[in-house]
């Protein structure tokens, strides 16, 4: 059986990170102050169209069907480039509605822009939106009944590691394969009919990987290692954002660690991807195809134990 990994683009613009607009600690304190105050506009200018259409022609080329995680803001925002990504053959899968955490503190607010975020999607996309991933890797158990309300099939949010940086959770004792979660757990296998898409983490430390950030930090190598590790007992998962291809914004006094998430934006790391794309070329798939593939073989093992 070959395993393979879901390619997947999670469709934020830059100024969406939490260094940028994106948590309590931002330079900006919402997108629409730094529209105004970057651009001089009251809206984005289109930076991801381009880097956009650069990995479309990338996954032509390398006959690849990713899915793409957009977030209802940036739909609206750019609902041509919806319908271009859903025309081409790719998935369309829900990020929210607006790139922020979702916890325990604003249950409603994620259920509400949840529900809209699915809405704006099937419309332009013209298809049935079955995948979520959290903005910033931050999940709440009551998110998986959520998600079963709302008529999602899976989820691909979680690393099996240990909270970092504000980052992930702790679910370090979590499969490092796709599998069906419990019904307020995502740690936790169980039979709720959700799945977990989890991205790879690295052997024995159980560091996080199978990101664009992550490669662009720490290299090919370390990328491959938990990837392959990941591989050996079943499928997984690689994701990127459109800005990491393009050029690094022009923001001066950025502290350290920002500095650090920004490193081998653009060419560094389009070589990279391709490098990558390469190495696993006839492995990669998207999160509708993977799911149907993964239940079928479940059927199949449930027919054999009969």
């Amino acid at each position: 059986m070959v395993h393979k990994i879901l390619m997947s683009v999670d469709m934020d613009e830059w100024y969406q990170c939490r260094w940028a607009t994106g948590s309590e600690y931002a330079i900006w304190p919402d997108t629409q102050t730094f529209f105004r105050e970057y651009y001089g506009t009251d809206e984005p200018i289109g930076e991801i169209i381009p880097l956009t259409e650069k990995i479309l022609h990338l996954f032509d080329e390398n006959s690849i069907t990713a899915t793409f995680f957009f977030t209802g803001e940036i739909a609206n925002y750019y609902p041509d480039l919806v319908k271009e990504i859903a025309n081409c053959g790719h998935e369309i899968a829900s990020h929210n509605y607006v790139h922020k955490d979702y916890n325990g503190e604003n249950p409603e607010e994620f259920y509400r822009n949840l529900r809209e975020s699915k809405k704006i999607l099937q419309k332009l996309s013209g298809q049935e939106i079955i995948g979520y991933r959290a903005p910033n890797s931050t999940v709440s158990g009551y998110m998986i009944q959520d998600l079963i309300k709302l008529g999602f099939k899976y989820d691909s949010s979680v690393t099996p590691t240990r909270p970092i940086m504000g980052k992930f959770g702790k679910f370090q004792n979590a499969p490092k394969n796709p599998y069906e979660l419990s019904k307020t757990d995502f740690s936790k296998p169980g039979d709720s009919g959700l799945w977990e898409f989890p991205w790879p983490a690295t052997p024995y430390f159980k560091l996080p990987s199978g990101s664009g950030i992550t490669t662009r930090i720490a290299g090919y190598h370390y990328t491959i290692a938990a990837l392959d590790h990941a591989l050996k007992t079943g499928d997984s998962v690689y994701y990127f954002h459109p800005y990491e291809i393009g050029p690094k914004p022009t923001v001066s006094n950025l502290d350290l660690k920002t500095k650090l998430f920004l490193r081998n934006l653009g060419d560094p790391y389009f070589e990279t991807l391709v490098r990558l794309i390469k190495r696993y070329s006839g492995r990669i798939s998207h999160g509708h195809d993977l799911l149907k593939e993964i239940l079928e073989r479940e059927k199949s093992l449930q027919g054999l134990l009969q």
